[in-house]
């Protein structure tokens, strides 16, 4: 063993997060780890409907009887997730979709928002050699658009990911062919070392859409005639090519440990060299194979013994595999041979990317402490037996390096581009993250919030999810993932659930389109909604409401701050949750230490009112949320009230009415003013209040008549004539009772038309106030009306509060159509209201402490179009008729800018909200008609209206042809 004689060791670089798309469908490290280990083939042939039009460009001489043998990648990408036109996606490399949907999957498996990204010194490093897309756009007498210098650039992949993210640092782009993405990493440890920036994404990426270039690599003789790579194989016969892309996540460890990352594993040390003049060209040498291996262990400065597996370069050329054989036995230095392995077996060549592709997969085995096996490999090439060996089945890390057990674990990485430019990584063992907490024994129920841009995007969002569920430890760690890590798409929806396995089932019914009673949604929300909390009145009340809930420190500790106040005011221990509710004061009570619980706790979620109202009691936690009554005030107005209002048991009751007003009162005008209404509930239901006998009667009358009435339970004739008999005592136990300013605007029941304020000339929310308020009728559908109506506002969301939901009903009856949520006291109110909330366009803020870092979020891809395809052909388009043309100009302008309402014609390009760019699209696409051949943008002066336009191409319509002007 030979000891390091370089620079002493630096910083290790974290890899924190990996992306993948790759043959087989393999878009995961999850995916990829086990088609590892069960040793798939994931090689095929080119699709036929993309070999038809890879054939007609070949010579005829070179046109296989079948498709080229290859790892191949679905082309689709979901250009509408990054405001990217169907013509502007038509011209561009799939690589750049690879990269920017592979980027966004690595951030979220490292557990970062891409948002949070904006304005930092995040690094891009782009490895990649295939320029197929060049060999389309630029093909000769094909038309070019202002979009296919961008759309075949091969320094765009990474430009246009640093563009999406609105990223500050380094975006590189390098080929060394087939080392491109591992010498791409080399330079992104230097950045993250030398502080340059702290974050970096290196991706890898090639594609196969040129047949020129694997038609040159037959020639070459490097390519498998049996269509399969056999590395360090006796019967090895060349590689397969195949296409997709890898990124990784990368920073500095000390940041990664310090943010909490889960870490895949270290990049301890990199290191390059080129072949330099060997015969020829394409000709390796294992002298400088090793030197690059040896810097590599140098840089980490690591013991040559440590290293206990290679991924190789492992082409499965004759000359390829013979001289990296020897250059890994040259560098290491064993007395015995080096395990070695190669993904090329499983998946073929990525070239460009098989770098990035190795560094993953020696990731995963570090991590994992196991060598998966190399496909197609059955006996080692004669002459290698004492260099090195190649494992065919899953085994353990091997003890025998100083790096299995009691050390870490050391893997090498090496990358051979056919020019010459060699590379090598040496990666390390990560410390283990403690395991996802386990899931309570007795859960209560979560909302798991998913989105997506559109629906097919939220339902793939939904698949991926469900993927990864089984392994995150409890509902909790998904749910506050999802808040403080997933993102908020328009098209949106939630599961609740108790336990992962119900959580899974949901989320496959979403995936499927099914329904299901734990998802709430799908729907597409517009925006924010202005949000109205209603706190519910008496009659919801019931013993154990809340109980459950009491597990919820933020619920627990306000009902318990509430109940303090409360007994203090009362002079005795108050109703606590389970305790039986033991009459009408026991029930007021009850009502709003359950809405005291439960309003703290939707805090603690970031869900808060822009406005408040309440209906009867309900109206005293509504004063507190408001801020107007502070817990202590807001306690002595419902110990006084309760307690005299209960004094008139006996003296009427209540009785709901299923009728409008005026039939109501049209029943209740022959009781001489004994009977009345107490509550303007909905628009047909209303509250009556009286005397027993009258109600009796009244009920009676009620039933022959065909009208719905039912008894309220535990109710006293609040707001009738019958509260006066209180009225002057309530005044005089409240005297001195000073309201505060309100924090939050509340609107009276009694006084719905009374500005918002908190106290004023009209002395709202002061003792004489709440005197009135016991007595004069609930005015609940008056106040609905005020809080929808409100100028100038968003939409409103309602949110009822209470121990149970009593008033959603008369909400929407009230205002249909309207967003109307319950939050009540039963164990799963609060998850199921705040998944309403959600789908209704309200993103909770937490809670978010148990977003375990290995707890994955996968972003959701609209692929069901396929493949991107032109949107036009290169020949001219036929000029509409002059009757037409805002017809013509309308449909062109839509394919740039959304237009939901059509092309205001009386608008410019710049009011429609189409850029400078976009505007040289649409000028050549009207060049594309002969007439306007001679289009220019002065066509298009920002003061000139659309109508103005088309005046002006209508002209040009009637004239001849540019070369036939005299």
């Amino acid at each position: 063993m030979s000891a390091p004689t370089g620079p002493p060791p630096r910083e290790p670089v974290a890899i924190v997060g990996m992306g993948c798309r790759l043959p087989g469908g393999i878009d995961g490290p999850g995916l990829l780890w086990k088609t590892l280990v069960a040793g798939r083939d994931c090689v095929t042939r080119i699709p036929r409907g993309r070999w038809e039009a890879m054939a007609t460009r070949l010579h005829p001489d070179q046109v296989p009887a079948e498709p080229f043998p290859a790892g191949v990648v679905d082309h689709a990408f979901d250009h509408g997730f990054f405001g990217i036109s169907a013509d502007e996606a038509a011209e561009m490399d799939p690589q750049q979709g690879w990269v920017l949907e592979t980027a966004l999957e690595a951030l979220a498996d490292a557990g970062i928002a891409p948002a949070t990204l904006a304005g930092t010194a995040t690094g891009v490093y782009v490895g990649a050699a295939s320029i197929d897309q060049a060999a389309v756009n630029f093909a000769p007498g094909r038309r070019a658009g202002v979009f296919t210098g961008s759309g075949a650039g091969m320094a765009i992949p990474a430009n246009r990911l640093s563009h999406h993210l609105d990223l500050a640092g380094p975006s590189l782009a390098l080929d060394t062919a087939c080392s491109s993405s591992l010498t791409a990493l080399h330079y992104a440890v230097r950045d993250l070392r030398s502080g340059d920036t702290d974050l970096a994404l290196v991706a890898g990426t090639n594609i196969l859409t040129a047949p020129a270039i694997t038609a040159s690599f037959t020639e070459t003789g490097v390519l498998s005639p049996t269509g399969r790579c056999a590395p360090f194989d006796q019967s090895a016969d060349g590689y397969v090519r195949s296409e997709g892309a890898v990124v990784l996540v990368l920073t500095r460890a000390g940041r990664a440990r310090d943010q909490g990352h889960r870490v895949w594993a270290h990049v301890a040390g990199t290191g390059l060299g080129h072949g330099g003049r060997s015969p020829h060209l394409l000709a390796p040498r294992p002298s400088r194979q090793a030197a690059a291996i040896s810097r590599a262990l140098d840089d980490a400065g690591l013991d040559s013994g440590r290293v206990g597996w290679v991924q190789a370069h492992g082409t499965g050329t004759r000359a390829g595999d013979r001289v990296e054989a020897e250059g890994i036995a040259r560098a290491l230095g064993r007395d015995r041979p080096v395990p070695v392995g190669s993904v090329k077996g499983a998946l073929g060549h990525l070239e460009g990317a098989a770098g990035a592709l190795g560094v993953m997969v020696a990731a995963l085995a570090v991590h994992h402490g196991r060598i998966p096996p190399t496909v197609h490999h059955a006996r080692l090439r004669t002459g290698l037996e004492d260099k090195v060996r190649v494992p065919t089945e899953a085994e353990p890390w091997p003890t025998t390096t100083a790096g299995g057990e009691g050390g870490r674990r050391v893997a090498g990485v090496s990358s051979f581009g056919f020019g010459g430019a060699n590379s090598h990584a040496v990666l390390t063992q990560a410390a283990a993250t403690e395991a996802p907490v386990g899931e309570d024994p007795m859960p209560l129920p979560e909302a798991v919030m998913v989105s997506g841009h559109s629906p097919a995007a939220l339902a793939h969002a939904a698949r991926r999810l469900a993927d990864r569920v089984p392994d995150a430890g409890s509902v909790g760690a998904v749910a506050d993932a999802a808040l403080a890590r997933g993102s908020h798409h328009p098209h949106r929806a939630a599961v609740v659930a108790r336990d992962l396995g119900g959580l899974v089932q949901g989320l496959r019914a979403l995936q499927d389109g099914t329904t299901s009673p734990d998802v709430t949604g799908p729907a597409r929300v517009p925006g924010r909604p202005r949000v109205v909390f209603v706190y519910t009145g008496h009659g919801g009340h019931h013993p154990d409401a809340g109980m459950e809930l009491m597990r919820v420190p933020a619920f627990a500790t306000a009902l318990a701050e509430a109940r303090t106040a409360l007994s203090r005011r009362t002079g005795y221990e108050v109703w606590a949750p389970g305790q039986p509710v033991a009459g009408f004061t026991d029930a007021q009570h009850s009502t709003f230490l359950v809405q005291a619980g439960l309003t703290a706790l939707l805090a603690e979620r970031g869900i808060v009112p822009d406005l408040v109202l309440g209906h009867s009691v309900g109206e005293v936690a509504a004063a507190h949320t408001a801020g107007v009554l502070p817990l202590d005030t807001a306690a002595r107005v419902l110990a006084e009230r309760s307690r005299l209002l209960g004094t008139l048991t006996g003296a009427g009751a209540l009785l709901a009415v299923r009728a409008s007003v005026q039939r109501v009162q049209e029943h209740t005008a022959r009781y001489g003013g004994r009977v009345t209404i107490a509550s303007y509930s909905a628009p047909t239901l209303q509250v009556v209040a009286g005397p027993e006998r009258a109600l009796n009667r009244l009920q009676a009358d009620l039933a022959d008549a065909g009208v719905w009435c039912g008894r309220v339970p535990d109710a006293i004739a609040a707001h009738s004539p019958a509260g006066e008999a209180v009225l002057p005592e309530l005044r005089r136990v409240l005297a001195g009772l000073v309201p505060h300013p309100a924090r939050i605007p509340i609107l009276s029941t009694a006084r719905p038309a009374d500005p918002a304020a908190p106290h004023g000339p009209s002395g709202l929310w002061s003792a004489a106030y709440w005197a009135e308020q016991a007595r004069n009728p609930v005015r609940f559908t008056h106040a609905l009306q005020t809080a929808a109506t409100a100028p100038g506002r968003r939409p409103a969301a309602f949110v009822e509060i209470g121990p149970r939901a009593l008033l959603a009903e008369h909400i929407a009856q009230t205002l249909p159509g309207a967003s109307v949520t319950a939050i009540t006291g039963d164990p799963d109110g609060p998850a199921r209201g705040t998944a309403q909330l959600y789908t209704a366009g309200l993103t909770p803020a937490g809670p978010i402490h148990r977003a375990d870092p290995r707890v994955v979020l996968p972003p959701g891809w609209d692929h069901t179009g396929g493949p991107t395809a032109p949107v036009h052909r290169d020949g001219p388009v036929p000029a509409p008729a002059p009757d037409r043309v805002l017809e013509h100009l309308t449909a062109e302008v839509g394919r740039l800018v959304h237009l939901p309402e059509g092309l205001d014609t009386g608008s410019s390009w710049p009011e429609t909200g189409l850029t400078s760019h976009g505007l040289l699209q649409l000028t050549a696409r009207l060049r594309r008609v002969p007439a306007w051949a001679g289009t220019d943008v002065q066509l298009f002066l920002p003061a000139r209206t659309w109508h103005q336009v088309g005046r002006s191409l209508t002209a040009l319509l009637t004239r001849p042809p540019v070369g036939e002007q005299r």
